[in-house]
C-alpha cells in the first residue's frame, strides 16, 4: 500500500511539472497543464485512484495554498486605492455570486448547491491575474496597481463568503442568520489581523535567537496549521485560519526575503502540482452537461468585466481603463478549486457538479489571455 502510494504521488507530480510546464510556453496558468495531467493518469488512462492517504493530501495542499495566498495580501499595498478596489472587489464578487447562484437554482433549483456554486466563482486567480498585467506591462501602471488593490481585496471577499457559507452548512444556520454570522467572523478577522499579527510579528523578529535558519519556515507554517485548526472548530474552514496567518504575517521583515521564498519551494516544486494533478483525478467525464459549464464559466467572466470593470466608470476610469481592470479580473484558478474542495468535502456538491466547475475555471484561466491579447492589442493601435 505505501509503496503504491509512493509510485502515485512519483508519477504524478512528475507528469504535473511536465504538463505545467506546457501550459506556460503556450501562455495559460501551470495549473491548467497540471490538471490535464491528473486527467490523463485519472480518468484517461485509469493508472491513479484517489484513496483516503491523498484525499488527506488536498486539504494539505489547501493549507498551504491559503496560506500562499495570504501572504500575498499586504494592507499597505492597497491603501491608496483602499476605497475603490473594496468598492469594486465587492462588486464583482457579489455579482459573481448571484449569477452563480441563479444557474444553480435554474439547473438544479435547490438553495444550498446554487449557494455553493456562487462561493465557488466569487475569487479572481491571483496567479492568473499578475501573468496578465506582467504580459502586457501593465504590472506597474496607475491602472495596474488598482487593479492589483482590487484582487487583494477580491481575496478578502471570497474567503469571508467561505467563511460565512462553511458556518451555514456546518451549523444549519438559517439565511435569516447570516447577519451574525458575518459578525463573527470580521470580528475574527479584525482580531487576528491587529492584536494575533502584532504577537506574531514580534515573535518572528525574535528567531534571531535560534541558529538554525530554518526555523523561519517551520515557525510560520505551524502557526498556520494551528490557526486552521481553531477557525475549523468555531466553524470557519481551515481555509480561513491558514488565509489569517498568511495576512498576519505578511508585513514581518521576515515575509518577502525568507518566509515567502522558503514556503514558495515547498509549495511550487511539490504540494501544488501533486495538488493540482490530484483534482484532475477526481473528475468525471460521463454525462457532462456543457451548457452548465460554459454558462457557469460566462457567469464567472460576466460577473467580474461589468462588477469590477464597467462599475469603475464611476471612480473616473476611461473606457480602455475599464476593459482593461475588467478583462484582468476574469480569470479563476487557484483560489476557486481551494475553496471548491473544501465545498466538496463539506458534501454539499457531486462529482459532476465539482467537474463542471473545474472545467468552468480552467476555461476562463484560458480565454481570458486570449481576449487580453485581441483587446489590448486594438488598445495600443489607438
Amino acid at each position: 500500500m505505501v509503496t503504491e502510494i509512493l509510485l502515485a504521488m512519483g508519477v504524478m507530480l512528475l507528469a504535473a511539472k511536465i504538463f505545467g510546464e506546457i501550459a506556460e510556453r503556450v501562455g495559460v496558468a501551470s495549473l491548467v497543464g497540471e490538471i490535464v495531467a491528473g486527467v490523463i493518469l485519472g480518468p484517461i488512462l485509469g493508472w491513479i485512484v484517489i484513496g483516503d492517504f491523498l484525499t488527506g493530501f488536498l486539504t494539505f495542499g489547501v493549507i498551504i495554498l491559503l496560506f500562499i495566498a495570504g501572504m500575498e495580501v499586504k494592507i499597505n499595498d492597497i491603501k491608496k486605492h483602499a476605497y475603490k478596489a473594496s468598492i469594486l472587489a465587492a462588486a464583482g464578487g457579489l455579482l459573481s455570486f448571484f449569477l452563480g447562484y441563479t444557474i444553480g437554482m435554474i439547473f438544479f433549483g435547490d438553495q444550498l448547491v446554487a449557494i455553493a456554486i456562487g462561493t465557488a466563482i466569487i475569487s479572481t486567480s491571483n496567479g492568473a491575474l499578475f501573468l496578465l498585467l506582467m504580459r502586457i506591462g501593465e504590472f506597474d501602471s496607475k491602472t495596474g496597481k488598482l487593479i492589483i488593490a482590487i484582487t487583494i481585496a477580491d481575496d478578502i471577499v471570497g474567503i469571508l463568503m467561505l467563511s460565512f457559507f462553511n458556518m451555514y452548512v456546518s451549523q444549519t444556520i438559517a439565511l435569516s442568520g447570516m447577519f451574525f454570522i458575518f459578525l463573527v467572523s470580521i470580528g475574527f478577522y479584525i482580531f487576528v489581523l491587529t492584536f494575533g499579527s502584532n504577537v506574531i510579528n514580534k515573535f518572528l523578529d525574535r528567531m534571531n535567537i535560534f541558529h538554525d535558519e530554518h526555523v523561519l519556515f517551520t515557525i510560520p507554517i505551524a502557526i498556520t496549521f494551528i490557526l486552521a485548526y481553531i477557525t475549523h472548530n468555531i466553524g470557519l474552514s481551515v481555509a480561513t485560519g491558514a488565509f489569517l496567518a498568511g495576512m498576519a504575517m505578511a508585513n514581518s521583515k521576515f515575509a518577502g526575503p525568507i518566509i515567502s521564498e522558503k514556503v514558495n519551494i515547498l509549495s511550487k516544486g511539490f504540494l501544488l502540482p501533486l495538488f493540482y494533478a490530484s483534482v484532475g483525478t477526481l473528475l468525471i467525464f460521463t454525462d457532462l452537461n456543457w451548457l452548465l459549464i460554459i454558462s457557469l464559466m460566462a457567469a464567472a467572466m460576466i460577473g467580474k468585466f461589468v462588477g469590477c470593470g464597467l462599475l469603475s466608470w464611476f471612480f473616473g476610469a476611461r473606457w480602455d481603463e475599464m476593459k482593461l481592470i475588467g478583462i484582468s479580473m476574469m480569470p479563476r484558478g487557484d483560489e476557486n478549486i481551494v475553496i471548491l474542495q473544501i465545498i466538496v468535502v463539506l458534501g454539499v456538491v457531486t462529482t459532476q457538479i465539482y467537474t463542471s466547475i473545474v472545467f468552468a475555471v480552467v476555461f476562463t484561466t484560458v480565454l481570458a489571455p486570449i481576449i487580453m491579447k485581441v483587446v489590448y492589442r486594438k488598445h495600443k493601435h489607438y
